[in-house]
């Protein structure tokens, strides 16, 4: 992800045009460290998020966020107390670093008008949003960070606050050629970073770039003087652009649609498939991030899931191993009856003491000697009655053992199927209806505070539209496919499933007698197999068939089913093609 000084600066030019002047209506935490500000200026309501998170953090107005929580956090409501319907006056970029002022003017408890500054700091993990009043003192943060962590710049209440350090780094906006030539000289290492390292705000990738532009070799340590004046040259271009807020947005994707990368300018360095402009880098970064970032903080919260599932697994896996391991053994149980057979009909001719006895194997079609091992100490019956108990012990074993697999099968394929549920979880309810999921199934143990009301899910599952506009549902965990197949569908309904594998349940609803097409059953295989075990894979088998085909066992764990005359149809999924009957479906 490629949000540095000069990104910002075009987010900030962009959050000027549209908020400056206007008020802050509604303040709302979506995550632990996540805002959303919604603002009013000109008659138009803008949605402001800023992310403080460790994976993508950033400021961008959105389209996509929810707005609003349950319970919100104190620091929330700190923030609703201190600068709720106060006015923005200002957004600052202190020394091209990746930190925002939002300058805001609000009432206090008296009611007097009292000047606050609102801070978001980029910087990874150590990213921040902090409350500060005119005189640099720390009213809150949303991270608090102390003299344990960090003795060089504690982040509490009633602490002045202080910028990070910046290595000394010179601000871009401010630099003449003199100065720009002296700062690349007085360092030796390679020259692209020598440009980041030196200047606030400048990426490892605009730094390549802007050696790219002079005709130079990123990596090289050497430079002359005109390699000097044309690297200036093309810092300097790219200067004037962000100091004239001349932006071309562009956002990078593969031949399939996957989002590569994204800028501020076009840039050449960037290898990708296809780009696309924008008039609003918010757009893009909305659209670069908000999946992505939706997505991690849905596994950090499904982590112990994952974690749970993955140790069962392990252990379940083991357990079939070892049943293996029982069951070929226990295969040789037919010849120790044959040992008691041979025995009992022979034990005239056993002499008491014999360690063996040698005998026709009148039980083979090819009947040759067998030589059966004997105890010393036991008579010939009593020989041939251990052999006997031996054989009984291991049949009752070995069936015990077929019995155990069986239920390992069905085990291993209903633990592969909640991974595969943990990619399609969208929110907090389907992450609940997962985790009560596993309560009842046994692997999960109920926490006492937990609410034993069950909170409908809004969205039961996802939903597209086939090219030909018939819906089509697919269930994003075990009960929800159970529901989906066994109650929503109607028996003329077509069912799609991933062949011999975990997968959600795929079901393109009829409509009057219609009959399916191949473009209808391709698209529906195309979410069966992208919605499964085998998204990543190529000529996948999926199985279809009529919904009036699928039955149900009562003792299966949910998800599971049975069913016949079904046909299997194979593709190969890409997120290309779902991304594009999801836009059939939100026209």
């Amino acid at each position: 992800m490629a949000l540095d000084g000069i990104v910002l600066s075009n987010i900030i030019h962009e959050l000027k045009q549209k908020i400056i002047g206007g008020k802050i209506d509604k303040i709302y935490q979506l995550e632990q460290a996540e805002l959303l500000l919604t603002i009013r200026n000109n008659k138009t309501n803008y949605k402001l998020l800023l992310n403080a998170g460790s994976q993508y953090p950033r400021i961008n107005f959105s389209t996509l966020s929810k707005n609003e929580t349950n319970t919100p956090p104190m620091f929330c409501m700190f923030l609703r107390k201190h600068i709720g319907g106060g006015k923005i006056i200002d957004i600052i970029q202190p020394n091209f670093e990746r930190i925002v002022k939002i300058c805001i003017e609000a009432k206090d408890e008296l009611g007097d008008i009292t000047n606050k500054i609102l801070i978001l700091e980029i910087m990874g993990r150590h990213s921040n949003i902090i409350l500060i009043k005119e005189d640099n003192l720390i009213l809150d943060s949303i991270k608090h960070i102390s003299y344990d962590k960090s003795k060089v710049r504690p982040i509490l209440p009633n602490y002045i606050y202080n910028y990070p350090p910046n290595q000394d780094k010179l601000n871009p906006l401010l630099v003449n050629k003199l100065t720009f030539i002296e700062a690349i000289s007085s360092l030796d290492n390679e020259i692209y970073k020598r440009l980041y390292q030196t200047f606030s705000g400048l990426s490892p990738l605009i730094s390549r770039q802007i050696c790219l532009d002079a005709k130079l070799d990123s990596h090289a340590k050497d430079i002359s003087e005109n390699g000097l004046l044309a690297l200036y040259n093309a810092f300097n271009n790219i200067i004037t652009y962000v100091k004239s807020a001349n932006f071309t947005p562009t956002l990078y994707e593969t031949q399939d649609g996957d989002l590569v990368d994204y800028y501020s300018f076009d840039l050449p360095i960037i290898e990708a498939d296809k780009k696309t402009h924008n008039q609003s880098i918010n757009d893009i970064l909305e659209q670069f991030t908000h999946t992505k970032n939706h997505r991690y903080n849905i596994s950090q919260k499904t982590a112990d899931i994952k974690k749970l599932i993955i140790t069962f697994i392990d252990r379940t896996t083991r357990k079939e191993a070892l049943l293996q391991q029982a069951v070929k053994t226990s295969t040789d149980n037919e010849l120790f009856k044959i040992y008691g057979e041979l025995i009992t009909a022979y034990s005239y001719n056993i002499t008491p003491g014999d360690n063996n006895f040698t005998t026709l194997n009148y039980y083979d079609t090819n009947p040759q000697e067998i030589v059966i091992p004997l105890d010393t100490n036991k008579s010939a019956i009593e020989n041939a009655q251990a052999y006997f108990k031996k054989y009984s012990k291991l049949k009752r074993a070995h069936s015990a053992a077929l019995e155990q697999l069986d239920i390992i099968k069905d085990d291993l394929k209903y633990l592969q199927s909640v991974l595969v549920c943990l990619d399609m979880l969208e929110n907090e309810t389907d992450i609940m209806e997962l985790r009560q999921e596993l309560i009842d199934m046994g692997y999960l143990k109920r926490k006492l505070k937990d609410s034993k009301k069950k909170t409908k899910n809004k969205q039961p599952y996802l939903h597209f539209k086939t090219s030909s506009n018939l819906d089509i549902y697919v269930g994003k965990n075990n009960y929800q496919n159970d529901e989906l197949t066994m109650k929503f569908a109607k028996a003329h309904d077509m069912w799609l499933h991933l062949k011999n594998g975990a997968g959600s349940h795929v079901i393109i609803k009829s409509q009057n007698g219609y009959e399916f097409t191949n473009q209808d059953l391709y698209e529906g295989a195309i979410l069966a197999a992208y919605h499964s075990s085998a998204r990543l894979s190529s000529n996948v088998q999926i199985d279809y068939t009529l919904r009036k085909n699928i039955k149900k066992i009562p003792s299966q764990k949910p998800g599971m089913v049975i069913y016949n005359n079904f046909k299997t149809l194979s593709v190969t999924p890409t997120e290309n093609e779902v991304n594009m009957l999801l836009a059939v479906t939100n026209k």
